[in-house]
């Protein structure tokens, strides 16, 4: 691979902390916005606060217009609905470049699949925007990146180029049963918290919730195993409340698209688990979820 730089394409939470600790360790970043072209390219500081410790970069941020070739890795941070947009951009631009898509949500790849070299990431990280140009960080455990298609040819070069020492990277052989684990534990967290309008420390505080929760695995579980994906409804239970209990007080990023009138990526969790049911047959296994999905979409809706 001739990659020489890192595109980051979202200029949110996420891809402003990944640019500051990238750029910290010495790698050429851009941020990429990913919604608009007619504006210019602008410099500016960007601060990220870990725990009691301040980072500090200055960021060059371009758009697609302002890009004539790409040539390294293109990690992806918008919202999944986004994703055929920005497909059909990358899709203009000349050059060698891997994309890794580091987003909630089942089948969010299929924009991509005219490219060669295209990676799940899976997160186990938190931001929030606090200020301007001013974003909160924690690290639960390091992000495991893989090839949906089990190609991990350069797997381990591209996640030594993307890793750091505070938003760390790792590479995973088989990706599939780790990202719908993930994926279950959101269709939890994005739907339950922001109908309780409350953080993600619920799960650790409340036994109803947790029951509630419990439930959406059991179902989002029995949708996985008829796709033949063996997974442990247990450990997914578990590693939801590690989660819960790590990103106490912080805001799942659905009920902040709701605060901020924005759309929220639901269509690609529990939405997308009750799609696959019905596909298959079996709509009435996952009534739990697809309520609480479509109880999401409503509330997104009303201002």
């Amino acid at each position: 691979m001739k990659e020489t730089k890192i595109y980051i394409v979202g200029s949110g939470a996420i891809g402003k902390a990944l640019a500051v600790f990238l750029q910290q360790e010495n790698k050429e970043v851009v941020l990429v916005r990913g919604s608009v072209d007619n504006i210019p390219d602008t410099e500016e500081t960007i601060t990220i606060i870990e725990k009691n410790k301040t980072f500090q970069q200055r960021i060059t941020t371009t758009t697609f217009k302002g890009l004539q070739a790409i040539n390294g890795i293109v990690l992806i941070t918008v919202k999944a609905f986004a994703n055929t947009e920005i497909a059909g951009k990358l899709k203009d631009k000349k050059g060698d470049f891997s994309i890794v898509l580091l987003q909630n949500g089942l089948h969010v790849e299929r924009p991509f699949e005219m490219f060669d070299k295209i990676y799940r990431c899976i997160l186990f990280s938190t931001s929030q925007v606090t200020g301007d140009n001013e974003v909160t960080f924690k690290s639960v455990m390091p992000s495991p990146v893989g090839n949906l298609q089990g190609n991990n040819d350069g797997l381990q070069d591209l996640v030594d180029r993307i890793n750091t020492q505070h938003f760390s990277f790792r590479s995973e052989t088989d990706i599939t049963p780790l990202l719908w684990t993930k994926v279950i534990a959101n269709c939890a967290f994005n739907s339950i918290c922001p109908l309780l309008e409350t953080d993600n420390g619920i799960f650790v505080r409340n036994a109803d919730a947790r029951r509630l929760a419990r439930t959406v695995i059991e179902e989002c579980v029995g949708v996985a195993q008829k796709r033949g994906i063996a997974l442990d409804k247990d450990a997914i239970e578990n590693n939801l409340m590690q989660i819960s209990k790590r990103s106490d007080g912080q805001l799942i990023s659905t009920y902040v698209d709701i605060l901020q009138n924005r759309r929220t990526e639901i269509e690609s969790l529990n939405l997308e688990i009750s799609r696959m049911a019905n596909d298959m047959g079996i709509p009435e296994t996952v009534t739990l979820t697809r309520l609480l999905g479509e109880l999401i979409q409503l509330k997104s809706t009303i201002k």
